[in-house]
C-alpha cells in the first residue's frame, strides 16, 4: 500500500462485494438491496480515487482491485481512467470545438458556457448513455494499446461472471448487482452536477464547489474537497483537507455549499486535518 490508511478503502471495496455476493448465494431478503446501495457508493468512491492515484505499489494488484470495484459498483475501472482523470480534470466543463469534456453541463443544445447549463433532470437521465459511448468510441479508436487490451480482458471476466450468476438466479442478480450498478451511475451523474453547477468559471477556484459537512468528510472519502481536488487531483484523498486549508481563502463564499448569503463558510466549516502515513 502507498497509504497505510487505504487498508479501510480495500476492506471496503471486499466486504461490498463479499456481502453482495453472499446475498446472491444465500438468497437473502430483497432490502438488502438498500444495505448493497450505501456499501457500493461508498466503493464508488474508493474507485475515483483508486483511479487518480493506485492504491498499491504493484500494476497488477492496482488492476485486480479495479476490478473488484467494477464488479460491485458497475463503473469500469478503465472508463474511470478514460473519462474522470484524462477527461474530465483536463477539461472540466468546457465544451465546443476541439477537446471537450463529454460530461459537460455545457454540451447540450440551448446551453451557454458558463451561464446557462442543461437542467439537473435531463443530465442526471443522459448522463450514463453519454460518458459510456464516450469511452467507447476513446477505447476502441485505440487499437494495439494497453487500455484497450485491458478493457477486453475486464470485459470478458465480467461477462463470464455476470452470465453464470444470471444463470444461477437472475432475479438475485438484478437485486444485489444490475439495479445498484444503475444507480450509481445515475449518481454519478447527479453528484457531477452539484460539484459543479452554480460555477462562474473564471479561474481554479470559482470552477467547482466545496461541500465540508460531515458526510462528506465522514463517508465521502473528503470529495467535498472539491476545488482542492480539481487542482491537485493526484493529491490522496487523506491529504485534501490540509491542502483545502491553504486555498481557503481563494475559494469564492458562493462556492462553498450550501450557500447563505451573508454567512463565513470559510471560518465556519472548515475540516480537521487528516493525515496518512506511508508504507
Amino acid at each position: 500500500l502507498k497509504y497505510r490508511i487505504d487498508l479501510i478503502s480495500v476492506a471496503l471495496v471486499l466486504t461490498a462485494l463479499g456481502i453482495q455476493l453472499t446475498a446472491f448465494a444465500f438468497s437473502w431478503p430483497w432490502y438488502t438491496f438498500f444495505l448493497i446501495i450505501l456499501l457500493v457508493r461508498q466503493v464508488n468512491l474508493i474507485e475515483h480515487n483508486h483511479a487518480h492515484l493506485g492504491i498499491f505499489e504493484q500494476r497488477s494488484l492496482n488492476e485486480i482491485l479495479g476490478f473488484l470495484c467494477f464488479y460491485s459498483n458497475g463503473t469500469p475501472y478503465e472508463f474511470y481512467k478514460v473519462h474522470h482523470v484524462q477527461n474530465h480534470h483536463a477539461y472540466n466543463q468546457q465544451f465546443g470545438e476541439g477537446d471537450s469534456d463529454w460530461s459537460s453541463m455545457f454540451g447540450f443544445k440551448g446551453t451557454h458556457f458558463p451561464d446557462i447549463p442543461i437542467g439537473r433532470f435531463y443530465y442526471v437521465v443522459t448522463f450514463p448513455i453519454l460518458t459510456i459511448c464516450h469511452s467507447l468510441i476513446f477505447v476502441f479508436r485505440n487499437p494495439g494499446t494497453k487500455i484497450l487490451r485491458r478493457f477486453v480482458r475486464t470485459m470478458i471476466l465480467f461477462t463470464v461472471a455476470s452470465a453464470a450468476l444470471i444463470y444461477i438466479d437472475v432475479w438475485s442478480f438484478l437485486f444485489f448487482f444490475a439495479i445498484p450498478w444503475v444507480v450509481v451511475y445515475f449518481g454519478l451523474g447527479d453528484n457531477n452536477y452539484s460539484h459543479h453547477h452554480g460555477c462562474k468559471m473564471t479561474n481554479d477556484f470559482d470552477s467547482s464547489n466545496t461541500f465540508l459537512s460531515l458526510p462528506y468528510k465522514a463517508l465521502g472519502f473528503h470529495i467535498g474537497c472539491h476545488v482542492a481536488h480539481h487542482i491537485r487531483p493526484d493529491l490522496h484523498w487523506s491529504l485534501l483537507p490540509a491542502y483545502q486549508e491553504t486555498i481557503k481563502d481563494k475559494i469564492p463564499q458562493e462556492n462553498y455549499r450550501p450557500y447563505q448569503p451573508g454567512s463565513d463558510p470559510i471560518v465556519a466549516a472548515t475540516p480537521p486535518v487528516l493525515g496518512a502515513q506511508a508504507n
